[in-house]
């Protein structure tokens, strides 16, 4: 009985060893007035700065680079003001305000975008940043680099967030290196659901290693619920792909209306610099 029982065992194990290799190829066939639309990446944050809105239109290809929406009327409302934002001559579908501004906790935003006769908007609010510890440093005695130590895990019940870590190393190296070999941008998000995929990443997914007197500048944004579900779907269908358990595809839930795509967020933001060692 105990023979038969370590078989079944050892069935099981290889089953599941095996079952991510049963993959069936789909071809996604898209529809080409799903194209005639925008892609919209806009972030307002509580950083006194000029803001910025990208525009673009999506595309099928999946090497293809986005062709830029230029010559959109952009602005975006409050209760008592209006902001109006203005195309780079340099970089065509990205939108400026015209002068530095702070988005508040206190207010309400509205996104209006006319472009080709169509309307697109969007609405959302920004909720306050905890003022919480930044991560550390891990010490990879093998290499002799470093690595960023999240002190934050990937899941909390009370409280969604996401990281940028902005590294730099290029004061060590001296400018005979391009920026690819002596920076890198670190993502890292905290969500209210507890997902296996990120607690399991991919494993070609390669860890960033950097030396000791880099220079990394931290930023912790806020997220409302609506915008860390925009996130979550958003990893799912990128980074967290090629895990064993990876999460099942879907449309991301943007809140741009007219079929818009992408999302229109605000965000309370801390910043810091630090010296790794």
């Amino acid at each position: 009985m105990k023979k038969r029982v370590s078989y079944l065992w050892i069935i099981f194990v290889a089953g599941i060893i095996f079952l991510p290799s049963c993959e069936e190829k789909i071809e996604w066939k898209i529809q080409s007035e799903n194209l005639n639309t925008v892609v919209v990446n806009a972030q307002l944050t509580n950083e006194f700065k000029y803001q910025h809105i990208h525009l673009s239109r999506p595309y099928t290809d999946l090497n293809g680079k986005a062709e830029a929406v230029s010559n959109a009327d952009v602005i975006v409302a409050t209760e008592n003001q209006l902001f109006s934002f203005i195309e780079s001559d340099e970089n065509p579908g990205h939108y400026y305000s015209q002068n530095p501004i702070a988005a508040s906790v206190s207010e309400n935003y509205t996104l209006n975008i006319s472009f080709e006769g169509k309307q697109y908007q969007a609405q959302n609010y920004m909720i306050p940043v905890s003022n919480t510890h930044l991560p550390g440093w891990h010490y990879d005695q093998k290499s002799g680099l470093y690595s960023i130590n999240w002190q934050q895990g990937a899941y909390n019940p009370y409280e969604q967030w996401m990281f940028e870590a902005v590294i730099s190393w290029k004061h060590l190296l001296g400018n005979n290196y391009p920026d690819s070999l002596t920076s890198a941008k670190i993502m890292h998000y905290t969500f209210s659901t507890i997902d296996v995929s990120y607690v399991i990443l991919p494993l070609d997914k390669d860890e960033v290693l950097f030396p000791k007197n880099s220079i990394a500048i931290v930023k912790k944004y806020s997220l409302t619920e609506e915008y860390a579900a925009y996130l979550r779907a958003l990893v799912a269908e990128t980074e967290w792909q090629g895990s064993l358990f990876e999460v099942a595809r879907g449309n991301l839930p943007g809140n741009i209306s007219n079929g818009g795509l992408g999302y229109f967020s605000a965000c309370s933001v801390i910043v810091d610099t630090l010296i790794v060692h």
